[in-house]
């Protein structure tokens, strides 16, 4: 079995690589989620993705925050990453991982990877926030520690209830 590797992104080829895989994250929600097109279109747009994947370095770069690339040999197959919402507190955002890098822990790795350096870098809460179709995701980030926790982030009326929000205590 393949042990990924969790690298920090740093270079402007580690941040195109991230933006890569989100937008294909966006591609399999909308073909998972075909019924549900108008919750994907909606949440996605709602969080200005296209203008956050422009703008990825400045979003979850040093020192608001910090993204991470799994790689497989010389294949990047998953990413994640957090931002900064107070001195103490961040958010845990975009985990993704590639078919191929599915099944073997990965997610995993990249989510403790990253509460690993939140908790280093001095914050003492992340939060998350996800779609409830989302299910296995979901189940990952309650076997790492999260919990439901009260709304965080304003999303329309018509989003509210398809959104979990969770959190965790992360500090030493």
């Amino acid at each position: 079995m393949s042990r990924d590797v969790v690298i920090s992104a740093t270079t402007s080829q580690h941040y195109r690589e991230f933006a890569t895989l989100i937008r294909e994250y966006v591609e399999w929600c909308r073909k998972r989620y075909a019924a549900d097109s108008w919750f994907v279109d909606a949440a996605f747009s709602h969080q200005s993705l296209e203008q956050e994947l422009q703008e990825l370095s400045s979003y979850y770069g040093p020192p608001s925050g910090r993204a991470f690339l799994a790689l497989s040999g010389d294949e990047v197959v998953g990413c994640i990453a957090y931002r900064e919402l107070s001195d103490t507190v961040c958010e845990m955002k975009r985990l993704f991982v590639r078919k191929g890098g599915q099944g073997r822990g990965t997610g995993r790795r990249l989510c403790l990877a990253s509460i690993d350096a939140a908790r280093s870098d001095g914050y003492t809460l992340m939060r998350l926030d996800t779609a409830n179709l989302l299910t296995e995701a979901i189940a990952l980030y309650r076997s790492v520690g999260f919990r439901d926790c009260p709304a965080y982030n304003d999303y329309p009326d018509d989003l509210m209830p398809y959104i979990v929000f969770m959190d965790m205590p992360i500090s030493s």
